[in-house]
């Protein structure tokens, strides 16, 4: 879970550092170099949690005591560490790990008694996910695409034997969500497109598969989560409705019932081992809200006060006593914290270290406007702190990837660097951003994808009006889809922006589609268009048809083993400005995938995209 807030409670200034008031210059690398911890996974007695942290420059594995005290780093690797699952029996720790951003996921086991690691897949062709453990901890389950390069298909793992069986190869995009508390099921789910799922389940002893959530219209289903006794499935889900809220599948009855249907987008539930409490997320607005529940009356209970900020990853100890939560804000970066459910307590678990204070860093402000069609839009908008009003802003205009996803008041060190040299940062939700239901999901689908490019259009009209922003100095800003809408931006309206940084994005959805891995082709043109029934619509969209249009310098960054946007998609756009004789920059990192994960590519890339936005917007 992500994006939970409390808006009262404990505060930790500076991370343990002395507050001056004094004025200090600090370099992106002060910004850059700030650490975090996230994740999180109790070991069998809840003594211990694993979690990531990026201190080395990569997210690697690490553990520490409940109670605090000095962390322990298990793994040292070029390659950032994906996820971290103790067992349940043992003090064992299952982690993925890639090579060079590729993606392919391979999985491992970590021994914490002999610090001995233990390859459980071995195929560099093959990407795995992991799904869970078995509640004796003997089986794993996860997917792979190991039979074709394309289908996601369910494996369960006999961890004592080493025996792995094949249990579902039917095609598609499938996740395993776990396996039922006896460990007679397993919970799969086909990934139709981002939000639109089908979960199903998996007798193992029968090897019988039932579908158990039948729709008719787009509806997602996620987070599946078992009572104990199995006689019902807990999810989320939007299954005939806008905004997605808990429900529950009764396995006899084999019906599903709404429980829960807050006014805001449920984003997370969590059921402890014993099925007495449940955590529910909610998103208002990008901040999230943290609801803590008697599970059978439904009643809600109390927590400890706890620091302001964005709550994620809420997972229970098996003994249901203790919560570990992931924890930031848009001035204090990711942390683990701990809750004691019995005696009302907090800590702060770990200390990760954030070399500038707090108080150089600003909350953004939460805005609204309307767009061409009246459409509701919200964004955020950092500025900087004590600026002379006489002079007008810069401005950057970031925009989130996905398109599926949403822009969150979260800790961003790189949009705090640009606002402390006295840039703007506008991060908006245009349509197509999760978080606001259904049908504003919808909006950007297939020929509407333009609409969500005069979304920006409309946010810089919206500027004008604030009369605090230098009209002649906007840049667009964005990673993965949103480098499409920069590059969108700039072909399409090409008279607004004065500069545009696009990192790992999409230049011509034709040849992003022809060229994408092929396990991730299927599920892109559901949310795209296909190659096969579309193609005109798609070369209609895409920038690079109309790049003679770009009037203003662009700068690329692009990892060159992306499985998701190749790194063609970088080339083909750069080298066809130089051609025209416009003004472009490509950088791009042999080591990296689908954007930047690694500390020492941030630091050298990002001093050269904030020199290039200082030349091209004339500001210093």
């Amino acid at each position: 879970m992500r994006g939970f807030k409390y808006k009262r409670g404990v505060r930790e200034v500076n991370r343990g550092q002395e507050v001056s008031m004094t004025t200090k210059e600090y370099t992106i690398q002060d910004f850059l170099e700030s650490k975090n911890a996230i994740g999180g996974s109790f070991n069998s007695d809840g003594s211990k949690v694993a979690f990531l942290s990026n201190e080395s420059g990569t997210y690697q594995l690490h553990i520490i005591p409940r109670n605090g005290g000095e962390s322990e780093q298990l793994t040292n690797y070029d390659d950032a560490v994906t996820f971290a699952s103790y067992s349940p029996i043992k003090d064992e720790i299952i982690f993925g790990m890639g090579s060079g951003g590729d993606e392919k996921v391979q999985l491992y086991l970590y021994d914490t008694a002999n610090k001995s690691v233990k390859p459980l897949t071995d195929n560099p062709n093959s990407m795995y996910r992991f799904g869970g453990w078995s509640r004796d901890g003997r089986y794993i389950a996860y997917v792979s695409i190991e039979r074709n390069g394309k289908d996601f298909d369910t494996y369960v793992r006999d961890l004592f034997s080493g025996d792995t069986r094949c249990v579902y190869d039917k095609g598609g995009d499938w996740s395993a969500c776990g396996f039922s508390p006896s460990g007679k099921y397993l919970v799969i789910a086909r990934n139709n497109k981002n939000w639109d799922h089908d979960l199903f389940l998996i007798n193992l002893e029968t090897n019988e598969i039932e579908h158990i959530t039948p729709h008719t219209e787009e509806a997602a289903f996620m987070m599946p989560r078992w009572l104990p006794d199995e006689s019902k499935i807990f999810f989320i889900t939007n299954r005939d409705r806008d905004i997605p809220a808990v429900a529950t599948y009764d396995l006899k009855k084999k019906i599903i019932e709404y429980i829960l249907t807050p006014k805001y987008e449920v984003e997370g539930i969590s059921v402890d081992w014993e099925g007495k409490y449940l955590a529910v997320g909610t998103n208002e607005d990008g901040y999230g809200k943290l609801t803590f529940l008697d599970l059978k009356t439904l009643k809600q209970l109390s927590l400890p006060l706890l620091p302001d900020g964005e709550i994620g990853a809420v997972i229970f100890s098996k003994d249901g006593k203790y919560l570990c939560l992931n924890i930031q804000s848009a001035i204090t970066n990711p942390d683990l914290w701990m809750i004691s459910i019995e005696d009302q307590k907090v800590w702060r678990l770990t200390k990760s270290v954030q070399k500038v204070p707090e108080n150089v860093f600003v909350e953004p402000k939460l805005i609204s406007f309307f767009s061409f069609d009246g459409l509701k839009i919200s964004a955020f908008i950092f500025s900087p702190k004590n600026r002379d009003i006489s002079k007008k802003l810069p401005a950057i205009i970031n925009i989130h990837g996905g398109p599926e996803s949403q822009y969150r008041p979260g800790f961003y060190p790189l949009t705090q660097y640009f606002v402390d040299k006295g840039y703007a940062v506008i991060a908006p939700n245009v349509r197509g951003s999760s978080g606001y239901g259904k049908k504003f999901l919808a909006l950007d689908d297939k020929e509407r994808r333009l609409d969500s490019v005069k979304d920006l259009v409309a946010l810089r009209e919206h500027l004008v009006t604030k009369d605090a922003f230098d009209m002649t100095r906007i840049a667009l800003m964005g990673g993965s889809y949103g480098g499409f809408m920069v590059l969108a931006g700039l072909a399409f309206y090409p008279d607004l922006w004065a500069a545009g940084v696009d990192t790992v994005g999409i230049s011509n959805f034709v040849t992003f589609l022809q060229n994408t891995a092929p396990y991730r082709r299927a599920i892109r043109e559901v949310e795209y268009g296909s190659l096969e029934h579309d193609r005109e619509m798609l070369e209609k969209i895409s920038p690079f048809n109309y790049i003679e249009n770009i009037k203003a310098p662009l700068f690329v960054i692009h990892g060159a083993n992306d499985p998701r946007v190749p790194l063609s998609e970088a080339e083909q756009i750069v080298n066809k400005l130089h051609e025209l004789g416009r003004r472009a920059e490509l950088l791009v990192y042999a080591d990296e995938g689908h954007g930047l994960a690694k500390l020492k590519n941030r630091l050298d890339a990002y001093p050269r995209v904030i020199a290039f936005l200082d030349k091209h917007l004339k500001f210093s």
